[in-house]
């Protein structure tokens, strides 16, 4: 029960998100074509950045949930603020370097002219907000996935992701007597949306007294965030930024239309992996929480349930998948040689994402247990060299699309062995544990 109820509504909370982006798509997509391409550039450069510095959030919740295994909430109260204060300045940071460098930096870098480059230095500016605004979000996110009231984690997301596509209807095409505003109206919808949520937090917590006032200790509360915050970040930057990198220039050696198949495919896939996502989080809250309450036993029990529930969850919604594999495309798609193509990757994909999930909860647990050092260094080696093999199976052997599947395959099974090494060593290790935490 309490694995579920902090995986359930985290899930629904992903669910609610993925929707919610559709339609904001559907609505940018409709202004016009250089202006989508530029929320396009400018919007997935900005996640990739806010996904990155998300690794405080992250330290935040491992350090807030060890103090709750102790039952210190005064020093969760001292991360959260360290964690905040910290968040606003570098989210303060980064709008004021888009203001003076965003129209060179558009212009320079991504070759954006004309009323074009007008139009995407006004969106940046506003949509740079976005970061420090997202970090505040993780924060609180993270404070009550500590104090296990996810529930309002995805009362918060749903009220941003509805009020972002109502603002982004009336400000993008001018509804309500509001101007037409084209993409700055995308801008200040999604900063207005963030906002929102961020307010909801607040009324929760003062609502519900949820929060007392403390002490920082700068000092102690830095080095104790930089000290995970720091390899989690560079993890992520290697994840979502190095190795994408890399898979998109192999890619790029098959063919167009296996791009398109790959790209597609993934973002089938993903809605079986947000289980995944959920039930990892879980694990990295519930193993911090028995790390400071010294019970190795419920660390055990979790991660095993994690994932296990989390390989359920995903071979359900494979299965539906697989079973719709021929109509699920024509959703998204009418080109018809994806419609015809697709389906016939869909099996072996979802093969060697399922060895994806096991090593997701483990990298978590492992993260919670003082190991983020290690994930980061064992996930960038094998990534990589995962990376090189896919490289020679595509274009030296030529095996193509399917070669892909396979090395990315070998890549997890690689990993879980590895971790799950790793996992049980420092479960086995209790004095190292006792001595370390």
């Amino acid at each position: 029960m309490k694995i579920n109820k902090l995986a359930i509504p985290l899930m629904l909370n992903n669910v609610s998100s993925m929707v919610i982006g559709i339609c904001d798509q559907a609505m940018v997509g409709r202004t016009y074509l250089e202006g989508f391409a530029s929320v396009g550039i400018i919007g997935s450069n900005i996640y990739s950045v806010t996904g990155i510095l998300g690794a405080i959030s992250v330290a935040f919740n491992i350090l807030g949930s060890r103090a709750k295994g102790k039952d210190d909430y005064k020093q969760i109260n001292n991360n959260l603020f360290f964690s905040m204060f910290f968040s606003i300045i570098i989210g303060s940071a980064f709008f004021t370097l888009s203001v003076i460098f965003g129209a060179n930096i558009l212009e320079n870098f991504f070759n954006i002219h004309g009323n074009t480059l007008i139009d995407a230095t006004i969106y940046l500016k506003i949509f740079s907000l976005s970061i420090g605004l997202n970090m505040i979000l993780f924060n609180f996110s993270s404070y009550f996935k500590i104090i296990n009231r996810t529930k309002y984690i995805l009362y918060s997301s749903i009220i941003s992701s509805v009020s972002n596509t109502m603002l982004d209807y009336v400000l993008i095409f001018g509804k309500l007597g509001f101007p037409k505003l084209g993409i700055a109206g995308n801008a200040i919808g999604s900063v207005m949306a963030l906002g929102l949520g961020i307010v909801f937090y607040i009324i929760i917590i003062i609502k519900n007294k949820l929060f007392k006032s403390t002490k920082i200790n700068m000092f102690r509360d830095a080095k104790e965030m930089m000290k995970i915050s720091v390899p989690l970040a560079l993890q992520d930057l290697v994840e979502s930024t190095i190795i994408i990198f890399m898979m998109n220039y192999i890619l790029s050696h098959i063919g167009l239309l296996e791009v398109s198949i790959y790209n597609l495919i993934f973002s089938i896939i993903n809605i079986a992996l947000m289980p995944m996502y959920a039930y990892s989080q879980a694990a990295l809250n519930i193993v911090s929480e028995g790390i400071g309450a010294k019970d190795l036993n419920e660390i055990d029990v979790t991660v095993k349930a994690c994932i296990r529930r989390a390989l359920v969850f995903y071979m359900l919604i494979c299965s539906i998948m697989f079973i719709f594999r021929n109509y699920i495309p024509k959703v998204i798609t009418d080109d018809i040689n994806l419609i015809n193509n697709v389906p016939k990757y869909v099996f072996i994909c979802i093969i060697a994402n399922a060895a994806n999930v096991p090593s997701c909860v483990l990298k978590y647990s492992i993260q919670a247990l003082g190991g983020e050092k290690f994930v980061f260094f064992v996930t960038s080696i094998i990534s990589i060299l995962s990376m090189m093999l896919i490289y020679i199976f595509v274009c030296i052997l030529d095996y193509k699309l399917n070669s892909v599947y396979i090395g990315l395959m070998i890549n997890y099974i690689a990993l879980n062995l590895v971790l799950y090494r790793k996992f049980k060593y420092l479960r086995t290790n209790m004095e190292y544990l006792n001595k370390k935490f």
